[in-house]
């Protein structure tokens, strides 16, 4: 039997190879804000039968209405029964009472930080949230609780993987 041997000139410079696939590459973040919430933060004087209104710069996924909710005073109050329905084209979510508010009345306005945009990436609600003065809320501000469940059984949109489970605003009625 005889023995081939085959030899392979290299006549240029020799190039590193590296695969097609970068285990750093991450798909890009989203670029959907929250641009508005009214009631403003802190206002005053509120007409009690205005509807809340949230505007995102970008459509937000199907079923993120079920995260946003109006308490009768701080976070841990009872909800205002309500519904709250997004524009055609996703990107404003109002809420309307099944009844006027009550006058003279502290409420806030919660939103879930883990809320999705169209494109199934997180929207960015709480920094711009901060600069509209809400404040960030943990589970200890609940009481533990929320819809009568341990904020710990609370759904993704409410719980943004920190210890946050959204942004609240508050305002008053007139």
């Amino acid at each position: 039997m005889r023995m081939l041997t085959i030899a392979v000139l290299m006549t240029g410079p020799v190039v590193g190879l590296t695969g097609c696939g970068d285990d750093n590459a991450t798909a890009p973040e989203s670029e959907t804000v929250l641009e508005s919430v009214s009631p403003a933060a802190g206002v005053t004087g509120v007409d009690p039968s205005t509807a809340i209104t949230i505007r995102f710069s970008g459509p937000m996924a199907t079923g993120m209405e079920q995260y946003a909710d109006v308490h009768q005073g701080d976070i841990g109050g009872p909800v205002v029964p309500g519904t709250c329905t997004f524009s055609a084209d996703r990107t404003t979510l109002t809420c309307a009472h099944d009844e006027p508010l009550r006058t003279r009345t502290h409420y806030t306005i919660h939103l879930g930080s883990g809320m999705m945009d169209g494109s199934g990436h997180r929207a960015e609600i709480e920094s711009h949230g901060m600069a509209m003065g809400g404040q960030p809320v943990t589970g200890q501000m609940m009481g533990g609780m929320h819809h009568g469940q341990p904020t710990g059984m609370m759904g993704q949109g409410w719980h943004g993987g920190d210890d946050h489970y959204g942004m609240a605003f508050t305002f008053e009625t007139s």
